[in-house]
This record gives structure tokens, C-alpha cells and sequence, in this order.
């Protein structure tokens, strides 16, 4: 009886654990959403899969007995071997490719409305998106302010240049940093030209 209200117990205390764990993972607020745009193209190919079989090679010859001089008393032949032969089975295929247009669209839910704001960062740096306190968190960093490298964010710690665009239920804003180690509206030591987020098409 005291394993069995043990393992009450312990169920129980799981089940808190597991709900209480699921509580504290960030989520996005709802309404907020943002889309990667990228470029994509269908390519058409051929697979091509070779069968082998077990097939008959038949070959015509003549025969000549010779009874009466060369090439006398001849008749047509025919033989037949076992051999291997291959065969191909075609299957048209396709896939999709697609490449980063490093650009995002974000969408805001205004009940009666859809926003839809576009960063585009093609030519600027390198952006992420990530859950910031119930908010939709875009973080963009440059070579240039040391926040970027080949294509990959570095993070804007140590006195790196980002900025930040947040979009919550309340309302967006813009943010920067430099050598400060937080975002603020504005931050007179960040110098780098600034992104936007410009109204997308519908």
C-alpha cells in the first residue's frame, strides 16, 4: 500500500512539473507572425534505375558439310546462350529549390486588418527572429558593426552594432545598440545606417 501512494505521488508531482515546465516556454505573441521570402524553382529530372535479368542471345549461322567441295551441302543454324542483359526503369522526378531572398515579411493581426511589414536585409547584414516577452523579435547585426560574419549573425555582445525590431500586441518599435549592452530608441554611439521596416505588398 505505501509503494502504491508513492507512486501516486510521484505521478502527481510529474504532472505538476511537466505543466509548470510548459508554462515558461516563450510564445509568440498571437496575431504576430513573420515568413521568410526566398526564391524557389521546381526542377524536373529523370532517375534512372538499371534492372538486371536473365535473358536468351540467339545467333543465326550456317553450316557447311562440305560433301561434295567448299561451301556444298550447307544449312542456316541457329544457337542459344544464357545471358545477363539490363534493362533501365525511368522515373520522372522533380524537387524544389528554394534560396533566401534574406528578407522578412512580418504579419500583424488587427482584428479587421492584416499589417504586413518587410525587412529587408538583402544588402544591409544579417537578421534572426526569435520570442522576446510575448513579442516577435527580429535582431539584425553587419559586418560593419562586428554583429556579423559570411553570412552568419554573431551576436551583439561586447560592443557590437544591431538593431532590433520588436512587433508585440501593444504596438512595434526599433531599437539600436552599440556600445551600450542593451537597446535602446535611441543610442547616439550606434553609426551605422539604419534599417526599415516598409510597408509589404497584400
Amino acid at each position: 500500500m505505501k509503494i502504491n501512494v508513492h507512486i501516486v505521488i510521484s505521478i502527481i508531482l510529474f504532472a505538476f512539473l511537466a505543466i509548470f515546465a510548459a508554462s515558461q516556454i516563450p510564445k509568440a505573441a498571437a496575431g504576430i507572425s513573420v515568413e521568410e521570402l526566398k526564391d524557389c524553382n521546381t526542377i524536373f529530372y529523370d532517375e534512372i534505375t538499371p534492372i538486371y535479368s536473365d535473358c536468351i542471345y540467339y545467333s543465326n549461322y550456317t553450316l557447311c558439310l562440305n560433301t561434295s567441295g567448299p561451301n556444298t551441302d550447307c544449312s542456316l543454324k541457329q544457337s542459344q546462350n544464357n545471358i545477363k542483359c539490363k534493362t533501365e526503369l525511368i522515373d520522372h522526378k522533380n524537387r524544389t529549390e528554394c534560396n533566401p531572398l534574406n528578407s522578412f515579411v512580418v504579419s500583424i493581426d488587427k482584428g479587421l486588418t492584416i499589417e504586413k511589414k518587410e525587412i529587408d536585409f538583402s544588402s544591409w547584414g544579417v537578421c534572426i527572429k526569435e520570442t522576446e516577452n510575448n513579442c516577435l523579435a527580429v535582431i539584425c547585426g553587419t559586418l560593419e558593426g562586428g554583429s556579423a560574419r559570411n553570412g552568419i549573425f554573431n551576436g551583439c555582445d561586447g560592443g557590437k552594432s544591431c538593431q532590433k525590431f520588436l512587433f508585440c500586441p501593444d504596438g512595434n518599435k526599433v531599437l539600436y545598440k552599440a556600445s551600450r549592452e542593451d537597446f535602446v530608441a535611441e543610442d547616439p554611439t550606434y553609426k551605422l545606417s539604419k534599417l526599415e521596416a516598409k510597408e509589404a505588398a497584400k
